[in-house]
């Protein structure tokens, strides 16, 4: 039953069926954008196969278990394929040249001379650097450590798959949001909840949107400072130039861009300007606050919702507050559409929340805040990928340029002649081989 499982696992079968999965998911990691939301690939792909996407986790091909899971199993047949073949290695490179036959010796090649036995055999054994087996009979081995060569190989291959397992397992990739001028060490990794604190902080200290002259995005550039205790480091982030500090690779993603809108709150006839963003809600002594949830932009009109909570009454309503486009103009434009109504919205002037009274004017939008997105990525396992591919390489030189070779040379006396016959064993390179013999014909 062992044995079975053995066979199995170090199967040529499993090794093509394997390579086959793991050439198709990496098909996917590079055509289907990673580590995306869900409703990314819901709009891109629609409803069926995005969620087909995200069930797979083919949204995060190199970390997903199928990934994993094809690597280890790749290993496990690479390593018992190995170890199966090194007992006839070994045999092969403690192969005796005495066991050789004359008569069938391998690539022959025959000459007769008439210099004297003995002279014949100093030059053999001198110049050519032959040992003597017996009497008649010399070999000559080349390379023989290269029988090995195919392992450094085999092992190359078992040190970068364990190299992308470590980086799968223990690396991450997720995002960092930081608004301009605030610092953060919190990456949010792709499909977890929980997220990961980094050693180290990094600030925005300025974002850079350069457009073309339509309006769409040329660049963007992230000028950031990472501070490392009483360490600081200024860096500059743009796309396809990441910067790397402590093993984490941080690359330029995206960016967001939240309007702080300029308001005149009547609350109680009591006045209040304020400037209002997404980020930091508005609150009263009184305990009201105002909060914005949506913005945007329709049929010459930007629109602010404005959730209204009344803490003490636990009372709340939204609203639409209107502002006319500069490049339009409306006449009439009430100061705010409340929900409600035959039609769904209705303009209002004032609006009523537990005690209060409201009225709100949105007068500006006054500035822009703007939100870096880096993508980070970590991979402890890349320094030991970068060693598997030195010794590929350095295994593939001994493969193909130190080729194991023996070599026999046999004397036969003769009346007033010797025939001397010629014998090399050579895996691969038959026709240099006779070439080689030919040359040692001619040196006798």
């Amino acid at each position: 039953m062992l044995n079975s499982i053995v066979n199995a696992l170090g199967s040529a079968r499993l090794a093509i069926g394997l390579f086959f999965i793991l050439a198709i998911l990496s098909i996917f990691g590079t055509l289907i954008p990673q580590g995306q939301p869900l409703d990314f690939y819901l709009m891109k792909y629609g409803q069926s196969l995005g969620r087909i996407i995200h069930l797979f986790q083919l949204d995060d091909a190199y970390h997903s278990p199928w990934y994993i899971g094809s690597l280890f199993l790749f290993m496990v047949n690479l390593t018992i394929c190995s170890l199966k073949r090194l007992p006839f290695t070994i045999k092969l490179y403690k192969r005796n040249p005495a066991e050789v036959k004359v008569e069938a010796l391998p690539n022959k090649l025959q000459i007769q001379v008439s210099n004297p036995l003995e002279k014949i055999t100093s030059f053999i054994e001198k110049e050519l650097k032959f040992t003597k087996i017996k009497d008649d009979l010399y070999y000559k081995k080349e390379n023989s450590w290269a029988h090995f060569s195919v392992y450094v190989i085999h092992f190359s291959l078992i040190v970068i798959i364990i190299g992308a397992l470590i980086g799968a397992i223990w690396g991450f990739r997720g995002n960092m949001s930081i608004l301009e001028g605030e610092e953060s060490n919190i990456v949010q990794p792709f499909r977890k909840n929980d997220p990961i604190q980094l050693d180290f902080k990094v600030r925005l200290n300025k974002f850079i949107l350069e457009t073309y002259p339509n309006g769409m995005p040329k660049e963007y550039i992230s000028n950031v400072t990472i501070i490392d205790g009483n360490k600081t480091m200024d860096a500059i982030i743009k796309v396809n130039a990441p910067v790397k500090y402590k093993d984490v690779t941080f690359y330029q993603a995206n960016y967001d861009i939240i309007p702080v809108f300029d308001f005149k709150f009547k609350i109680n006839n009591k006045v209040y300007e304020t400037n209002l963003s997404k980020l930091e809600p508005f609150t009263t002594e009184d305990g009201l606050s105002i909060a914005i949830t949506d913005y945007g932009q329709a049929h010459g009109l930007i629109f602010v919702r404005l959730w209204i909570l009344d803490e003490k009454e636990e009372k709340e309503k939204q609203v639409l507050a209107l502002m006319t486009n500069i490049e339009m103009q409306h006449e009439e434009l009430p100061n705010m559409l409340c929900f409600g109504g035959n039609q769904g919205m209705f303009p209002c002037n004032t609006i009523e929340v537990g005690k209060h009274t409201i009225e709100a004017k949105l007068k500006n939008v006054s500035s822009e805040i703007y939100i870096t997105g880096l993508q980070a990525k970590k991979d402890p396992g890349v320094f030991i990928v970068y060693v598997g591919f030195i010794l590929m390489m350095l295994g593939l030189f001994f493969v193909y340029y130190f080729e194991p070779r023996i070599y026999w040379i046999h004397l036969t006396p003769k009346e007033d002649l010797v025939e001397i016959t010629f014998g090399a064993y050579a895996k691969r390179d038959r026709a240099g081989i006779k070439m080689k013999l030919q040359e040692l014909a001619n040196k006798i």
